[in-house]
């Protein structure tokens, strides 16, 4: 878009206000405006998945080579939790004293509100956590220093909550993700 100019000595000159030239201002600082949002928006983004890798990462055993699925469902049931003692903090405030209100209520329900969410989306469609079953990716998640520009290089994967059929009874059906394969075999077999 080219940007707009105005002759030499006209710099204080006023604009028509439904001229094109007022148009043209116009669009440029609307787009201004979203740019600088979205700039905004993407780094909170950016920080809030930085926060998670780094929990994640901290949390690793630096002997442990590949998590097994036992292991990264223990990873994220402990992700989960990790507010659980400033929940019990809060509630134990609230109990003492002659107040009628609540202290702290704010962040109580802005813990309890990411809890649910982030609970909901692990027992629904799976939460995006560090792929820890892939060796490569581990070992740079551990030397990964913590500078969010190199987010992009840690690979990560959505994890369900496994689904138990009993007390650690071994499920005789595939997978839904060997199901999927299996169908797209059949109708790529289909096409040929």
């Amino acid at each position: 878009m080219p940007k707009v100019k105005t002759k030499f000595g006209q710099e204080n000159k006023l604009i028509h206000p439904k001229s094109r030239k007022a148009d043209q201002i116009s669009r440029e600082w609307h787009r201004e405006v979203r740019v600088k949002h979205k700039k905004k928006e993407t780094a909170y983004k950016m920080t809030a998945l930085g926060e998670k890798i780094a929990w994640f990462r901290d949390q690793l055993e630096p002997e442990v080579t590949v998590y097994s699925t036992e292991q990264t469902a223990d990873l994220v049931e402990q992700y989960l939790g990790r507010f659980d003692e400033e929940l019990e903090q809060i509630k134990l405030k609230n109990q003492i004293g002659q107040r009628s209100s609540r202290q702290h209520a704010s962040r109580e329900d802005a813990i309890e509100h990411s809890q649910k969410l982030e609970k909901d989306e692990y027992e629904g469609c799976g939460l995006e956590i560090p792929d820890l079953s892939n060796p490569k990716n581990l070992e740079y998640l551990l030397s990964w220093t913590g500078v969010l520009r190199f987010i992009p290089n840690i690979t990560l994967k959505r994890f369900r909550k496994p689904q138990d059929k009993g007390v650690n009874a071994p499920s005789d059906s595939p997978s839904i993700a060997e199901e999927d394969v299996e169908r797209s075999d059949e109708k790529t077999m289909e096409v040929a």
